[in-house]
């Protein structure tokens, strides 16, 4: 999941009074003195808002310097840069307790991936405690280690559930062809056979552990207020909804309020996919 942890040097930076200005901006600052140069070798930064326990964690994308008086010592910063920068300041600049008078300071521009307040919510300790906290974050180091997104998004049967798992699936002719013009010449008909079709039809890769392949997990799972794929004869078949997940992320989806969104939040940032609308206007 977004952001891609792996080889990063992650650092946890306090930003309770600016939270607000440096999400809405995505712009972390903090003094260009020694007290703070272990942020400087931070190739991602995880802001805590120590106020309310949220944590989000966002790559850094470029660094600038404000000088004294307040101006950008950057001549050549790209203008989106620059006009966030500029906003930024112009919002935290009156606090002293964020922008020291007469000092320099250094500006982090942080990565724009949504992070909607539902999702900011589901950091704090009460829904994410440490130990899942750091499973998570091991999955965002390692991803190709847990998770087997497919390549595209697309709707392999229309209206098809998975049904009661009493009756194996009958494919229809259609659905049976293009399979088999992908190499899949005798589709899975258990009760979620289609789903794995889906996944493998749209380029998915489904790792072995053991004998048994990797779940096809769907993260449209019926909670938090979502439709339940399986169900949903729109859903239960898109592969933008369809995850091949390791036992151990698997188990781990299912309990997580926070992987839960941060699949879901993967789905969109992939695939545009986002059946309730919880990330299109973030």
């Amino acid at each position: 999941m977004k952001p891609n942890l792996q080889h990063r040097q992650l650092v946890t930076v306090r930003a309770g009074i600016s939270w607000d200005a440096a999400l809405r901006h995505r712009v972390y600052s903090c003094p260009d003195e020694p007290e703070f140069d272990f942020v400087q070798c931070a190739t991602a930064l995880v802001l805590l808002n120590s106020h309310t326990g949220e944590r989000i964690p966002l790559e850094i994308s470029s660094v600038t310097k404000v000088s004294p008086a307040g101006t950008l010592d950057q001549p050549g910063l790209a203008v989106s840069f620059r006009e966030r920068a500029e906003a930024y300041l112009a919002e935290v600049g009156g606090n002293g307790a964020v922008i020291h008078p007469g000092s320099s300071h250094r500006l982090y521009f942080l990565s724009t991936e949504p992070w909607p307040h539902w999702l900011q919510q589901l950091t704090k300790p009460e829904f994410t405690p440490l130990t899942q906290w750091s499973a998570i974050m091991g999955s965002c180091a390692e991803p190709e280690r847990f998770f087997e997104w497919p390549q595209v998004g697309a709707l392999l049967w229309p209206g098809c559930t998975r049904g009661d798992g009493l009756r194996p699936h009958q494919y229809p002719q259609d659905v049976a062809e293009r399979l088999r013009r992908l190499g899949i010449h005798d589709p899975d008909t258990r009760s979620n056979g289609p789903a794995i079709m889906a996944f493998l039809a749209a380029g998915g890769i489904r790792p072995k552990c053991g004998c048994e392949g990797w779940h096809i997990h769907h993260i449209y799972d019926g909670t938090e207020g979502a439709p339940h794929a399986v169900n949903e004869g729109n859903l239960f078949t898109h592969s933008a909804g369809l995850v091949a997940a390791h036992p151990v992320a698997h188990d781990l989806a299912h309990q997580s309020r926070l992987l839960k969104g941060l699949l879901r939040r993967e789905a969109f940032l992939r695939f545009g996919f986002d059946p309730v609308g919880a990330f299109a206007n973030a």
